[in-house]
């Protein structure tokens, strides 16, 4: 509900400063891939199942934008640019998290097909 606020009141920045987005793609859809890699290794490590290395992966990509939004625009309220970068965030997060959702499963079927087309 808080990211959908932002957007609405900050839409007009989103717009006029579009080339933030650009600027923060990179680092952040490293992000997501550089702790995708690692829930999945460390899940590996401990060996997880699947559900628990599922919760792993997605837990660890998932963070508090919108506590951390909250709290910058309640500090900053004069700085329509700094709402605007955290905006950003959670708004690749959450189709990041949902194709991350689609690897996984794609991951335990091919799992399980290998699985099943070798213990027979």
């Amino acid at each position: 509900m808080a990211i959908i606020a932002m957007f609405a009141s900050q839409g007009k920045s989103l717009l006029e400063n579009y080339k933030v987005l650009f600027i923060l793609l990179v680092p952040i859809l490293l992000f997501f891939t550089i702790n995708f890699i690692v829930g999945r290794f460390v899940g590996k490590i401990i060996k997880l199942n699947y559900q628990d290395s599922v919760s792993l992966s997605l837990t660890t990509l998932a963070r508090n934008s919108p506590v951390a939004l909250t709290i910058a625009v309640a500090a900053f309220p004069d700085k329509p640019l700094i709402a605007l970068v955290l905006i950003i965030g959670p708004l690749i997060e959450l189709p990041v998290l949902f194709l991350v959702s689609k690897i996984l499963l794609g991951i335990k079927l091919r799992k399980e097909l290998y699985q099943n087309n070798y213990s027979s």
